[in-house]
């Protein structure tokens, strides 16, 4: 049977099971130009009179492959306008965007800033669903990378057909539609020239810089030749299964939810002495609900998070804290464990939001320099003398004193970060600041 027969009666089959065929749906298409996002259009263009679907095309341009990235927006425009589609192209910059974030990694900040583009396209045209070009080639990888990284039911689950809109939260139900997990690249690409369509190859795929590239190019390929033909379709199977083992799961956790946490969007409460009664692995789900609950996202929580999460729930004492990403602080308070942002705690500690290079002061006189919502006050003196603008008492935790001639003329400021360490006056080798904190 010809390729774009079947992969069309697919992408039928997926709106059917998602409640969007013949429903008066109005779906935004994130479109990049390669093969698999343009293939998603024109397949959704031919199906959508007989599924009663209104379309409407996004193109982020992530302002980082020059004219090669200009030549996409032309491409994705001009798709759309052949075909009668209305578009939205916009241009924005995803080290800004990391920069300003304070996000360690860029493929997570684009990745931020592409959803965070495509939720307020949604939001514009009314669309119940985003779909995106994602294949079953898309989904090994990303078992394989969450594989490689450790992770837990969720991550060896993938991605699901429809799911909840990643980020940003508060986004009005919005959903995000992958029609094409049972669909290969080869496939998508094969389908365009079938009817006679091109699309674009993005150079940024090819970048050894990324880690899912690096996968993509060297592991798997590697993996096929050397230990199993169809480890894709391996890994494909065991995303279904953990997704089927999963919903189990997710089912008997929301039998005692109730009973073991409280709240919503910001702030979530639980019972230390119900979280504790529970399986440890429904105790994980649980801290991890509620990290999304508070959050609307867990992509930035990985399990070094989670194991310091599991054991803050197994301490004892009250008053003991952790940071986690997002900006989000979990807390014991006596007879409780409490999940919120930081934005809802003491205003006198105010999020660092990125990394800050400051200039260190020669001379005796005081300097300041600011750091985000911080402002930083230097003074170089003597070791063992205070300097005079460090006052007494509640001051003495905002003070520090640093050997000028380990650091030299440059420090940067930051909020920690999962693997930091210190070694403390006086203390024979170092110590993880997470643990430092957990310990206080």
């Amino acid at each position: 049977m010809a390729i774009a027969a079947v992969l069309e009666r697919k992408v039928a089959s997926a709106l059917r099971r998602s409640g969007y065929s013949n429903s008066g749906t109005t779906l935004v298409v994130g479109a990049s130009g390669g093969p698999d996002s343009s293939a998603l259009i024109y397949a959704l263009h031919r199906l959508k009179e007989s599924h009663g679907l209104s379309l409407h095309v996004a193109h982020l341009n992530h302002n980082f492959r020059g004219q090669e990235a200009e030549d996409d927006a032309v491409f994705v425009a001009e798709i759309a306008e052949e075909l009668g589609l209305p578009v939205t192209v916009v241009k924005e910059d995803p080290h800004a965007y990391q920069k300003e974030r304070g996000i360690s990694s860029f493929e997570q900040g684009a990745r931020e800033m592409r959803y965070g583009f495509m939720a307020r396209v949604a939001a514009q045209a009314g669309a119940k669903a985003v779909t995106v070009g994602h294949t079953s080639d898309d989904l090994a990888e990303t078992v394989m990378l969450h594989i490689l990284r450790g992770s837990g039911l969720y991550g060896l689950r993938g991605m699901g057909e429809v799911s909840d809109w990643p980020w940003p939260i508060d986004t009005g139900g919005l959903k995000l539609f992958r029609p094409f997990l049972d669909i290969t690249k080869e496939q998508t690409a094969e389908y365009c020239r079938e009817i006679g369509r091109t699309y674009r190859e993005d150079s940024g795929n090819y970048m050894w810089r990324f880690t899912r590239n690096r996968l993509r190019q060297d592991l798997m390929p590697k993996l096929e030749q050397d230990y199993n033909p169809q480890v894709r379709s391996a890994l494909v199977r065991l995303a279904r299964t953990a997704a089927e083992d999963l919903d189990f799961v997710e089912g008997e956790l929301d039998k005692v939810w109730q009973g073991v946490a409280v709240g919503s969007r910001g702030k979530v409460q639980f019972s230390r002495a119900a979280l504790r009664e529970l399986h440890p692995l429904l105790q994980r789900l649980a801290l991890r609900r509620g990290y999304i609950l508070v959050t609307g996202d867990s992509t930035r929580l990985r399990e070094s998070h989670m194991v310091a999460m599991e054991h803050l729930a197994s301490e004892d004492r009250s008053g003991i804290s952790l940071e986690l990403p997002g900006g989000v602080v979990l807390r014991q308070e006596f007879a409780e464990m409490v999940l919120t942002l930081r934005s809802n705690q003491d205003p006198r500690y105010p999020e660092l939001d990125g990394e800050y290079s400051i200039t260190l002061p020669m001379e005796a006189e005081a300097t300041v320099a600011p750091a985000g919502p911080w402002l930083v006050t230097m003074q170089a003196g003597t070791a063992g003398e205070k300097p005079d603008w460090a006052g007494a008492g509640s001051e003495g935790e905002w003070t520090v004193c640093l050997d000028r001639g380990a650091i030299g003329d440059q420090a940067t400021v930051r909020a920690w970060r999962p693997g930091d360490r210190i070694q403390p006056l006086g203390m024979q080798g170092q110590k993880k600041l997470q643990d430092l904190f957990t310990d206080r």
